[in-house]
């Protein structure tokens, strides 16, 4: 795969699904993020729910204006960040991985399987392709 169009496919995707995550950040809480026992026993936990979730979407967007800014490179240091975003990545859904262990949240399966998907792309180009 082309370095330059998967920086570009991870820059959008992240773009895309952070403005996604900002706009319904209180809806995500309450509509199944956090365990509704949790919310009944201190609803104050919406409100923290929701500033978590829009500094993650915060972040999102900024890791993909990061790919789309530099998806100009050449392709030696584009695998080197491609590399870097798959190691972002890791640590990013072990993270998530611990929070589907804990039963007080409940990370959106399909957006793990879209992180799941970046991840294996950055890296697969990052070593792979030519």
């Amino acid at each position: 795969m082309n370095p330059q169009l998967v920086l570009t496919v991870i820059g959008a995707i992240n773009i895309l699904m952070g403005i996604a995550i900002y706009i319904g950040a209180e809806n995500i809480v309450t509509g199944g993020a956090f365990n509704p026992e949790l919310i009944k026993l201190n609803p104050s936990a919406v409100k923290v729910g929701t500033y978590m979730h829009e500094a993650l979407a915060a972040f999102m967007i900024a890791f993909g204006f990061v790919a789309l800014l530099n998806r100009d490179m050449e392709d030696a240091p584009a695998k080197k960040l491609l590399f870097a975003m798959g190691v972002a990545y890791v640590i990013n859904l072990t993270s998530v991985v611990l929070h589907i262990i804990n039963p007080e949240v409940n990370p959106p399966v399909p957006a793990v399987i879209i992180m799941l998907a970046l991840t294996i792309a950055a890296f697969y180009t990052s070593k792979v392709s030519d």
